[in-house]
């Protein structure tokens, strides 16, 4: 019997997830194992992918706390390694730390990467005394079905030779390298080295990818979230400039001359990201008025809930009374956890009598450069920069405005069994995605507390300069790049960098292996229904992640995993082993076939003899 071919194209943390549990389900098969187990990583760095490579710089930090972290399962079924320790775990072992706090911590994205490689390599000597597993340090570049099996043509990283291979069955888990068809176009070279030079299209690897910006230089930067704090820490620490603590807990820049002259940031909002303390997200999260149960019961059965109608107004409800449990605990007092609206209004109503100055919640105000106490008119980036920086501090439990702002990250949850699969309206994802997406990640999923200090320090010190940072207009230009905006002189910039992160805004942005896929009729777009359908962006999928070809049929080989599922579902961390878990159900229904096969193999020979 030939071998039974497995393939997975993508090794990062989610590539990983499906190998560990890959083989915990062939683990328990009994029979003959004539297997080979193909694993795709084009950055060399098997478990931990290119996001996580084990080392970059260490000052490059986590926004998910250690806590969070762990390669092993909760599952019935148990992995196949022993001493599985949670990354928490890891770093006191590796550390010799005896901090108790370890697990609130924000750890370094190099550290994690060694923890996920560690894990790769047990996992990886556990299962080839059992099955051939064969690492390729190479990029799929397509997949064609030919008689039942399917052709993976893929580019060996080392040699850059093409090559081919026939498998069996196929988990893609290529993540945000799935949306980087134009970028791939951008980096590719131009006419001259000084147009080259004028441009930078994608950040990572940062010591690489911004070397050719030379100090004193003035730089540009487009996207304002947690690229774009990579990028900052990648041009000033990462070139020597240095951080001084003061008793204070906030830092002081001192430069190294090596930096860039001056570094403007910008994108659409003009705002930062908000960032979070180490004990944000410990306790267990319990919705009043955003539960499945209050969006369902205001529909029509068999419909589907809009948006705007039926989602946003409890979003705004819930932020409001997380707010408002905040402010009645300050004075000493308990909002009553109860999900009847007129009673919650009753009881704000009677607080603000009777504390007629404390601040009245405004929803809008969230995603606004103000002072929630003095809302009035807008603050500058610097002011704005150092209110949501003292909010962060007091943390959710003290701020009713970051009890506020987290909510989202809270619900989020419950938010994504609706959305998922086209779960609300056409128009509804369609709103959400171009409206509400990008913010709510602004606000719910920032940096840790520390890397928002170090902004501070560069803003302080001069460095950086947000004064054009809400969407200017930007023109190039003899390669330089200028920035206008209302009010201001136009500034100009030698270097304009993209610190932002491939998304699927359309298949504009699909990789060569998605398109190919399409072209040969294994894949099709996903297009939410209705009166105006809405493309997504997004390969379409089952819910158990199995691929839809180009006639709605569903192909039980190939199954995609992760951020390349993004639109089709909702709140695909990269490091999470439960959210939108395909993993599972592939590993099972992969050793099921298997064991289809071997019998049936069986069979025949008996049949033979």
């Amino acid at each position: 019997m030939k071998a039974y071919r497995i393939a997975i194209v993508g090794l990062g943390p989610k590539g990983l997830y499906a190998f560990e549990r890959l083989l915990a389900q062939l683990g328990k098969l009994e029979i003959d194992k004539n297997i080979e187990v193909h694993l795709f990583e084009k950055s060399g760095n098997f478990g931990a992918g290119e996001i996580y490579d084990p080392v970059q710089p260490s000052y490059l930090l986590m926004n998910y706390p250690n806590r969070n972290i762990n390669v092993w399962p909760s599952e019935i079924l148990k992995p196949v390694v022993d001493n599985r320790l949670s990354f928490a775990e890891w770093i006191a072992k590796a550390t010799y730390s005896k901090d108790s706090n370890l697990n609130d911590h924000f750890a370094s994205r190099s550290m994690v990467g060694y923890y996920l490689t560690e894990c790769f390599e047990k996992l990886y000597r556990a299962g080839i005394s059992s099955y051939r597993i064969v690492k390729h340090r190479s990029s799929v570049v397509s997949i064609i079905k030919k008689a039942g099996v399917y052709e993976l043509g893929y580019l060996d990283e080392l040699d850059a030779k093409d090559q081919f291979l026939t498998v069996n069955n196929i988990l893609i888990s290529t993540g945000h390298c799935s949306w980087k068809g134009q970028l791939q176009e951008k980096e590719k070279p131009e006419s001259t080295s000084e147009t080259r030079k004028s441009f930078i299209p994608f950040i990572y690897p940062v010591d690489s990818k911004l070397s050719p910006i030379q100090s004193n230089t003035q730089v540009a930067i487009k996207g304002m979230g947690l690229t774009f704090i990579d990028a900052l820490l990648a041009l000033t620490e990462g070139r020597g400039g240095r951080f001084i603590k003061k008793d204070d807990e906030s830092y002081i820049y001192e430069p190294s001359k090596r930096e860039p002259g001056k570094i403007y940031g910008f994108c659409r909002s003009g705002l930062p990201m908000i960032p979070r303390s180490t004990g944000e997200g410990k306790k267990p999260y319990l919705p009043v008025f955003f539960t499945l149960r209050s969006i369902y019961g205001r529909i029509v059965p068999g419909d589907k809930p809009s948006f705007l109608k039926n989602i946003l107004p409890l979003y705004i409800l819930e932020a409001e009374y997380n707010f408002y449990k905040v402010a009645f605990h300050k004075r000493g007092l308990n909002l009553d956890p109860d999900d009847d609206v007129d009673r919650f209004r009753c009881q704000i109503l009677k607080f603000h009598k009777d504390y007629p100055n404390e601040q009245t919640f405004n929803f809008e105000n969230i995603f606004k450069p103000v002072d929630f106490q003095n809302p009035t008119y807008n603050l500058g980036p610097l002011a704005y920069l150092r209110y949501v920086m003292s909010e962060a501090e007091l943390g959710s439990e003290k701020s009713p405005f970051m009890a506020a702002v987290l909510t989202w990250g809270n619900i989020s949850e419950q938010f994504s069994a609706i959305y998922n699969f086209g779960g609300m309206t056409a128009e509804s994802h369609r709103f959400f995605d171009l409206n509400y997406r990008s913010q709510l990640n602004r606000i719910s999923y920032g940096p840790p507390l520390t890397n928002m200090k170090k902004i501070l320090a560069l803003m302080e010190y001069g460095i950086l300069n947000l004064d054009y940072s809400k969407n200017p207009v930007v023109k190039r230009k003899n390669n330089k790049w200028t920035l206008k905006v209302a009010n201001r002189v136009p500034v100009n910039a030698e270097v304009l960098v993209d610190a932002r992160i491939p998304t699927n805004t359309s298949r504009d942005n699909w990789s060569e292996l998605l398109i190919g896929l399409q072209n040969n009729e294994l894949l099709r777009e996903f297009i939410v229904p209705g009166k105006e359908s809405y493309n997504t962006g997004c390969p379409e999928v089952d819910r158990s992640g199995r691929l839809i070809d180009s006639k709605g049929n569903i192909n039980p080989d190939i199954t995609l995993y992760g951020t390349l599922t993004e639109g089709i579902t909702y709140d695909n961390d990269s490091l999470s082993r439960t959210k939108n878990n395909f993993a599972s159900d592939w590993a099972l229904r992969t050793a099921m076939s298997y064991s289809n096969i071997g019998l049936n193999s069986n069979i025949k020979t008996l049949r033979k003899i």
